[in-house]
């Protein structure tokens, strides 16, 4: 049974993540999405932050040329399932999900332009 409410697009994106992990830890971690919606990403990594945790992630969008990285994703979420290894699972990573779109934005690499964060307004 599909559990999903929005429609996920198979991406490989490179991520970064950091979240904090007690008195004045923080700690980072690097994969690739396997896949992402307008609310969420599933990020392959053997770096595995705790479930119910809150992170920042930072997805690089790759061009359409292939050549770098044109933008950005950025914001806050959290992490909801840690698929962790065991003969079951192939794949190692986890899923995270924001609850307010206004949490995510979007930004251009190389300045060429920026983007309002997901559901913002756009003043012409």
């Amino acid at each position: 049974m599909e559990l999903r409410k929005g429609i996920r697009y198979r991406l490989d994106a490179e991520a970064v993540f950091t979240w904090e992990g007690g008195p004045h830890r923080k700690f980072q971690g690097e994969g690739v999405t396997r896949d992402i919606s307008v609310q969420g990403a599933f990020i392959l990594t053997a770096t595995m932050p705790p479930p119910n945790c809150p992170i920042h992630v930072d997805l690089l969008l790759p061009s359409l040329s292939g050549m770098q990285s044109l933008v950005r994703i950025s914001g806050r979420a959290r992490v909801i399932r840690v698929q962790d290894p065991s003969a079951s699972a192939r794949t190692l990573g986890f899923a995270v999900v924001t609850d307010d779109l206004n949490q995510w934005g979007l930004t251009g690499m190389q300045g060429e332009f920026e983007v309002p964060a997901f559901g913002a307004a756009r003043a012409n």
